[in-house]
């Protein structure tokens, strides 16, 4: 990469990271100025712990989605699952410092060094777990969002179905090579969203509000693909204005309220990623023995 391509990066990723601020910012005043949170210290201990446990419920689900799907790939000596959760953990981590794309490169390159993981497959390791993500949230969002009430959870349900059946097969022909346990990506990709809904429903519930889960589902859908999408670092205050914006079409709750939800997630999101992705990096930076997983 040339000098000048590297700094424009360089200036394009602390833009990101200086709107992400801004708009967290414009979420927090938006938030304190339309919601009493004394309501906080009414809601139950157990709500706190769940929602810190499912965001580490979401690291290692994510984690063992990109185990599985590293698998099929020429890793030498293979990536074990902890190994793999640890870096994910780190990478979230990394995802909030202004260097472009620091957890997917910080991961690329020890997979590169410790497992001789070429670069090129990390990224296709990186664009398959994409791909599943806009099938599996995406879609199910979509459906959760347009689909009458009567039967969107089984429509959800079947398109999970057909997509957990069919992608050893698309993965063989895609990727020119077996998809080893390609059946495990699909539900392991929803079960990673089914916690994100978790997180969201919690978060509405600490601050005083009741949703449906359907409705959840469909904010939490739309919050995730603005993370992915990298805009801002881990969608950083984009997420929680998308959540704001959908709640006043698919939900009764005040758009504060929904503003207030979403930064009690991201709140919870940030302490466990600094505690996981601390203790990761603190054992990783050990290395790994030659034939070890």
């Amino acid at each position: 990469m040339s000098e000048p391509e590297a700094a424009r990066r360089r200036w394009m990723r602390w833009l990101g990271y200086g709107l992400g601020g801004v708009l967290l910012a414009l979420a927090v005043g938006f938030a304190v100025s339309g919601v009493e949170w004394g309501v906080l210290r009414s809601a139950s201990p157990w709500q706190f712990g769940a929602l810190a446990g499912l965001v580490v419920t979401n690291f290692v689900l994510t984690g063992l989605l990109f185990w599985s799907v590293t698998r099929t790939f020429d890793a030498t000596p293979t990536v074990g699952p902890g190994r793999m959760i640890g870096l994910i953990a780190v990478s979230g981590l990394l995802n909030y410092v202004p260097v472009v794309r620091a957890g997917l490169w910080g991961r690329a390159a020890y997979l590169k060094k410790y497992h001789g993981l070429p670069v090129r497959q990390s990224l296709v390791v990186l664009g398959v777990v994409l791909v599943l993500t806009l099938i599996v949230v995406g879609g199910s969002g979509l459906v959760l969002l347009v689909c009458p009430p009567s039967w969107r959870w089984a429509v959800v349900a079947g398109g999970l179905l057909l997509a957990t059946g069919s992608t050893s097969t698309l993965g063989k022909h895609l990727l020119r090579r077996q998809a080893k346990a390609g059946w495990t990506w699909v539900p392991l990709r929803g079960l990673d969203f089914a916690a994100a809904v978790g997180r969201l429903w919690l978060g509405m519930s600490i601050v005083g509000q009741s949703v449906g889960v359907a409705d959840v589902a469909v904010l939490a859908s739309a919050s995730l693909l603005v993370k992915i999408a990298g805009l801002t670092p881990n969608g950083l205050g984009l997420s929680e204005w998308v959540v704001v914006a959908l709640s006043a079409v698919v939900t009764p709750i005040e758009a504060s309220a929904a503003a207030a939800a979403a930064l009690v997630d991201r709140g919870a999101e940030v302490l466990v990623s600094l505690v996981l992705g601390g203790g990761a990096l603190a054992w990783l930076r050990g290395g790994t023995p030659a034939g070890a997983e």
